[in-house]
C-alpha cells in the first residue's frame, strides 16, 4: 500500500511547482525590467508581508483537497476569529487566553464542517458554504457591522514586529508551511491522506481511518485560518467581520495551481505556496502598473478558472493514461 501512496502523492507535483517558478520568475523579471521599483527590499518584504494571510488559507485549502474535499468557509473563518479574538482583548481578557479563544473556535468550525461531511455524510461544498454564512453572519452580528479596534500594543506587536528586518509573521508562517510540508510528505499518519482522497472506499478497507482523516483535515485547515486571523488582526489593529471575503477561493485558485486536484488525492504545500506567490506577484504588478484595484479581482478570477482549467485537464490525462 505504501508504494501506491507515494506514487499518488509524487504525481505530477515536482513538474507543476518547476513550472509554476519558472512562471513566476518570468513575470517577476518582466515587472523589474518595466518597474525597476519591484526589486527594491521594500517591495519585496510588501510582497511577502501580502502573503501571511493567504499562506495558512492556502495550506489548509490544500490538506482539505487532497483527502477529496472542499473548504468555503476559510475566510468567514478567518473574519469570526480575528472578531472574537478583537472582542476578548476589548473585554480585558490576557493576550494568550484571548489567542486561545480565537483558535478554539476556529477549530470548532472545523470540527462541525468535519462531522457534517463524515458521519453525515453531506456534499463538503454545501456544508462549508453553510458554515461560511453562519461564521460570516455570525461575525456581522457580534460587532453590528463595525470594526473593533483599540486592541492592545503588546497584541499588536505580533504583527508588526521584525525579526533581522524581516516582519516577524513572515518568519513564523514561513517555519509553519514548511512543518507542514514535511509532515504531509514524510509523517505516515497524515501522508495516508493522499491514499484515502485518491479511493476512499479502498483505503478503508486497507484499515485507513479514512473518516477520522477527512475530519481532521477541516479542523488543521480550519486552525490555519484562526492562524490567518491572528496576524491579520494584530497587524491592522483590529476584527472586522468583513475580513476574509473572497480569500478561500485565492487558496483553491493557489492550491490547485500548486497541483492540488478537485478530486483529492493530489498536493503540496510547496505547490500551493508558489502558486500565492505567483497571485502575490501579480497583484503586486498591477500596483505597480497604477492599474484599478477592480482589475485585480478579475485577475484572481482568471486565475481560478485557469485552475479549475489545468486540473480538468490533469484528470482527463490522468484516465487517459489508464486506458
Amino acid at each position: 500500500m505504501d508504494s501506491r501512496i507515494r506514487a499518488v502523492a509524487a504525481r505530477a507535483v515536482p513538474g507543476r511547482e518547476a513550472g509554476l517558478l519558472f512562471t513566476i520568475l518570468a513575470i517577476a523579471a518582466i515587472l523589474a525590467l518595466v518597474r525597476p521599483g519591484f526589486l527594491r527590499i521594500s517591495n519585496l518584504v510588501s510582497i511577502g508581508t501580502g502573503m501571511v494571510y493567504d499562506l495558512p488559507l492556502t495550506a489548509g485549502a490544500t490538506l482539505v483537497l487532497v483527502v477529496g474535499g472542499i473548504d468555503l468557509s476559510l475566510g468567514a473563518i478567518l473574519a469570526l476569529s480575528g472578531v472574537v479574538t478583537a472582542l476578548a482583548l476589548r473585554a480585558g481578557w490576557p493576550i494568550p487566553l484571548a489567542i486561545a479563544g480565537g483558535l478554539a473556535l476556529s477549530a470548532g468550525v472545523g470540527t462541525l464542517n468535519g462531522l457534517l461531511v463524515t458521519h453525515f455524510r453531506l456534499a463538503p461544498f454545501i456544508v462549508t458554504l453553510g458554515t461560511m454564512s453562519l461564521a460570516r453572519g455570525a461575525a456581522v452580528v457580534l460587532t453590528s457591522g463595525y470594526m473593533v479596534a483599540g486592541l492592545p500594543p503588546a497584541f499588536l506587536a505580533l504583527g508588526r514586529d521584525r525579526w533581522l528586518g524581516v516582519p516577524a509573521s513572515i518568519w513564523i508562517v514561513a517555519a509553519l508551511l514548511v512543518g507542514s510540508h514535511l509532515l504531509l510528505r514524510r509523517w505516515q499518519p497524515l501522508h495516508d491522506a493522499f491514499y484515502v482522497g485518491q479511493n476512499r472506499e479502498a483505503a478503508r478497507l486497507s484499515g485507513l481511518r479514512a473518516d477520522a482523516l477527512t475530519a481532521t483535515a477541516y479542523v488543521v485547515s480550519a486552525l490555519f485560518a484562526g492562524v490567518a486571523a491572528l496576524f491579520m488582526t494584530s497587524r491592522l489593529g483590529m476584527g472586522y467581520a468583513r475580513f476574509g471575503e473572497l480569500a478561500e477561493l485565492r487558496a483553491i485558485a493557489a492550491a490547485v495551481l500548486g497541483g492540488a486536484a478537485f478530486s483529492g488525492g493530489a498536493g503540496s504545500i510547496l505547490g500551493s505556496a508558489l502558486g500565492v506567490l505567483l497571485l502575490a506577484v501579480i497583484l503586486n504588478g498591477f500596483v505597480l502598473l497604477d492599474l484599478s484595484i477592480h482589475w485585480q479581482n478579475v485577475a484572481t478570477g482568471v486565475v481560478l478558472v485557469l485552475a479549475i482549467g489545468l486540473d480538468a485537464a490533469r484528470r482527463r490525462f490522468r484516465s487517459g493514461e489508464r486506458e
